[in-house]
């Protein structure tokens, strides 16, 4: 079992009630003909629930997901807290609104709904401000004041002459309203409670209202279908056309604790069930470079109900069309994906929150396929989603299923085609990356100890589908790869990806198996890598060692400037950052390698060949790269007045493969 993992201390976690959830897709392709017509993931299981043992005396509770709100106004509950394992208690209130919320402020408008029998404003003000009292709960679903939901403690009441109360309020947690409550939910949503936006013209949003149980089936979707062309970056187009299915589900449980500090156990998430019939229309370049296009946003906020109090869950997410190519391709590309995936976080007293992801299974079968050229080209379905309780807390992924093409050529596939005409090299790959961080606005659950984002383990799967290779031979294809390490791990090594981590505690990225470290970014954590001229460099044994502090430095070719470098019959295929550090991965050569050396300064801007291939790996950033016949064999940096806290590349030492 493969597990990604993101564990946070108790003390940092037992102040949040956390959540987290997304997303979206599916793949894996292959082609008719020689081979299968649809093709599956190798199976991966990223899961890790984190239950606490039974907590003997902690009551159960009826959870249910609260049907979607037919317009009409929502009422707030007006609790007691918790006292001992009993969750709050509902008081004698009138029937009340959240009129007004700001939650910056402290301050809420309650006003009467109206469904009671008809009272004076100033007989309504009365009872209202006689059954609100300070110390009490306003639990409230989401209204157009509060369209999050809102959970607050009351510590002030001023009744109004026009029927209102005015009330003054504190974040209050979830410990506070379910006390020691035990409670357990798996449900489909329904997709009448999403709203959704489009963001493309030629694109429709459909929604089957089939029914739907409280165990989590569903039998109605969340559809959407395009017809679209869309411009690209120098000047060219998209067509993007097919239809996206979606299947949502949440989930939700929850145990008290003895106290009102902190649960014994929790866990909030989401998860996904998808189908899409997508076909892809593009001529794509090397100066396209990667293109979200935002196909559509769903925002819903499903009610769960434990017992009579409602706990409020947010979903965002917006689903975008993925392309990018470092070469030049005509494609034209039509795949069915399936898939389901999910994201939760577990909570345990004692060792804290766990993220996990689950990346179910993904499939997909190519109905069709033209591509023509020379370039590696990725297309996705990708989506981005956040999610959260009330307003407070949550987690944002993107999950992106995808297939890639390596094309140096033509191939043909269709229903007139069943035995794909190629004429060159071509293959096909199929793959899933999921990224994302808790987004740690610590308050559910307690004081605000923490302000940052903490990201969790990347996920990122890929697996061959097939290949074919007949006719004319072009000149080989060659791969460039971009890495971005800025908030978690982008490790493309599979080999690596096998082993213990190469350098814990830093953030860190490596190049995939058959590339090397040809640039890197100044005032980033991007890199590019490659496999021109010279492929499949690293050895057979896979030998390797990391280096921070200059162990094989000979000569002093950037003075003034710390230095990791690797050692000699070796070259730079990853690297790492450690606040103030930086580390180099050294993989070993399966080759002899040349001894001729440069220093190439980039800390004023970029200083790349003058044909650069790899494109802009690192947007709005000087970038240095070595010559397509050279490796870095080391790096020199330091830290910008504008970042002494983090460690920055300045220079790079090429050196000649041969």
């Amino acid at each position: 079992m493969t597990v990604r993992k993101l564990t946070l201390s108790a003390a940092a976690t037992t102040t949040v009630l956390l959540l987290c959830g997304s997303i979206l897709g599916a793949t894996s392709a292959t082609a008719a003909g020689p081979a299968p017509t649809t093709t599956t993931a190798p199976a991966t299981t990223v899961s890790a629930r984190a239950d606490a043992p039974d907590a003997p005396g902690v009551p159960g509770v009826p959870t249910t997901l609260a049907p979607p709100t037919t317009g009409t106004t929502s009422e707030a509950t007006v609790v007691r807290p918790a006292q001992g394992s009993a969750p709050a208690t509902t008081t004698a209130a009138p029937a009340l609104a959240l009129s007004s919320y700001d939650p910056k402020a402290g301050t809420a408008v309650l006003a009467p709904t109206g469904t009671e029998s008809p009272k004076t404003e100033s007989a309504q003000a009365e009872s209202a401000a006689a059954a609100v009292q300070p110390g009490q709960l306003i639990d409230s679903p989401p209204t157009p004041a509060a369209p999050h939901g809102a959970l607050v403690a009351v510590t002030g009441v001023q009744p109004a002459a026009d029927g209102t109360v005015a009330v003054t309020t504190r974040p209050a947690t979830l410990p506070e309203l379910l006390g020691a409550t035990s409670a357990d939910l798996h449900s489909a949503i329904s997709p009448a409670a999403f709203e959704v936006k489009p963001w493309i013209s030629g694109l429709q949003v459909t929604t089957d209202l089939g029914p739907t149980s409280g165990s989590g089936s569903v039998s109605g979707g969340l559809g959407l279908t395009a017809d679209a062309t869309v411009p690209l970056p120098g000047g060219s187009s998209a067509k993007l056309s097919g239809s996206v299915e979606l299947h949502p589900a949440v989930d939700f449980s929850y145990r008290g604790g003895l106290g009102l500090i902190d649960p014994q156990q929790a866990r909030i998430g989401f998860t996904l069930g998808a189908h899409a019939d997508w076909h892809v229309s593009a001529a794509l370049t090397g100066s396209t470079g990667p293109v979200r296009i935002a196909l559509a946003s769903y925002n819903a906020s499903p009610v769960v109900m434990v017992g009579v109090l409602p706990v409020v869950i947010n979903l965002a997410f917006t689903l975008y069309a993925d392309i990018s190519a470092d070469g030049t391709v005509t494609l034209d590309a039509e795949q069915a994906y399936d898939g389901t995936w999910g994201v939760h976080s577990d909570y345990v007293k004692g060792p804290g929150w766990t993220t996990t992801t689950d990346p179910g299974t993904s499939t997909v079968s190519p109905l069709r396929l033209d591509l023509r050229g020379s370039a590696t080209a990725k297309a996705g379905l990708l989506a981005e989603a956040s999610v959260a309780l009330y307003d407070t807390v949550g987690v944002k992924a993107s999950i992106e299923p995808y297939l890639r093409v390596a094309v140096n050529g033509s191939v043909l596939l269709d229903a007139t085609h069943p035995e794909p005409e190629v004429n060159g090299t071509v293959a096909l790959y199929g793959g899933l990356d999921i990224n994302g961080a808790l987004m740690a606005r610590l308050v559910i659950l307690g004081t605000p100890i923490l302000e940052q984002d903490l990201p969790f383990l990347a996920f990122h799967r890929e697996w061959p589908i097939t290949s074919w290779s007949a006719g004319q031979s072009p000149v080989p294809l060659v791969n460039w790869t971009t890495l971005s390490a800025s908030l978690i791990d982008d490790n493309q090594s599979a080999f690596l990806r096998t082993r213990p981590d190469w350098d814990p505690s830093a953030l860190k990225a490596s190049c995939p198996d058959g590339s090397r470290l040809l640039g890197l970014a100044h005032g980033s954590d991007n890199g590019l890598c490659s496999d021109v001229t010279r492929a499949n460099l690293w050895g057979a044994n896979h030998g390797y060692v990391v280096d921070h502090g200059g162990t094989y430095v000979n000569t002093d070719w950037a003075p003034g400037y710390a230095k990791a470098q690797c050692p000699a019959g070796s070259f730079v295929s990853g690297y790492s950052r450690n606040g103030r550090t930086l580390g180099v991965l050294c993989a070993e050569s399966a080759t002899p390698l040349g001894t001729a050396s440069r220093t190439l300064w980039f800390d004023n801007g970029d200083n790349r060949p003058a044909v650069a291939g790899g494109g802009d790996f690192a947007y709005g950033f000087g970038k240095g790269q070595c010559a397509d016949d050279e490796f870095i064999a080391g790096v020199a940096y330091s830290q910008p007045w504008w970042q002494l806290w983090a460690a920055r590349p300045y220079a790079l030492l090429c050196q000649k493969l041969a």
